[in-house]
């Protein structure tokens, strides 16, 4: 599959979310589930999206915007087995960019840095690295080879590029980080509209 003259976008969705005890990606944003706000964002980009999750939401309530909606049928074994779920559902693409659904406090600016560049890279702020997180071709090809069990960070070691983006520690896994995402939602949403893909205004 030619897959050279396309940008892909992963996002993670399938994860067990056991101290939230609901699915992360349901999350009420706006009136749409927080999956969906991603997928529309992703695509706004022109990005082709897969979104990995541990099942299949109907896509009435549940809208993707074109996105696949990929099942894992074992997310216990971790991020990178995900990663190789969607990475296969789009044709095994040399590069694409990984946005776990609970980590959404990056803006359309650093997206558009994160399409741009040609090297394993991701956001940082204030030193601390960041999500989402593009994978090279060297990186691509090491997640194909490894166990599903294997820890990302011990797959490649991204280039970081500092960003301002203020929410960019946000991560969601208790009902406290749940009220601070619905608190900061009017900022991360308006900087989801930044600088969106011509094709799409």
């Amino acid at each position: 599959m030619d897959t050279s003259s396309e940008e892909y976008c992963i996002i993670l969705a399938s994860g067990l979310s056991k101290r939230l005890g609901r699915d992360k990606a349901l999350i009420e944003v706006g009136g749409r589930p927080l999956v969906s706000a991603m997928a529309q964002m992703m695509s706004n980009h022109g990005l082709r999206v897969c979104v990995v999750s541990s099942n299949q939401w109907d896509e009435g309530l549940v809208p993707l915007f074109g996105a696949i909606n990929c099942i894992n049928p074992n997310p216990e074994s971790g991020r990178t087995g995900s990663i190789k779920c969607g990475l296969s559902a789009l044709g095994w693409p040399k590069r694409v960019i990984v946005a776990p659904i609970d980590r959404p406090g990056f803006s359309s600016e650093t997206l558009r840095r994160l399409i741009d560049s040609k090297i394993c890279t991701c956001p940082s702020n204030g030193g601390r690295g960041g999500h989402p997180i593009l994978l090279d071709e060297s990186a691509v090809e090491a997640v194909r080879n490894a166990p599903p069990d294997t820890p990302l960070r011990d797959l490649c070691t991204p280039h970081r590029f500092e960003v301002e983006d203020c929410h960019m520690s946000l991560n969601i896994d208790t009902e406290d980080d749940v009220q601070i995402l619905m608190s900061k939602w009017p900022d991360i949403e308006s900087s989801w509209k930044v600088h969106t893909h011509p094709e799409q205004q």
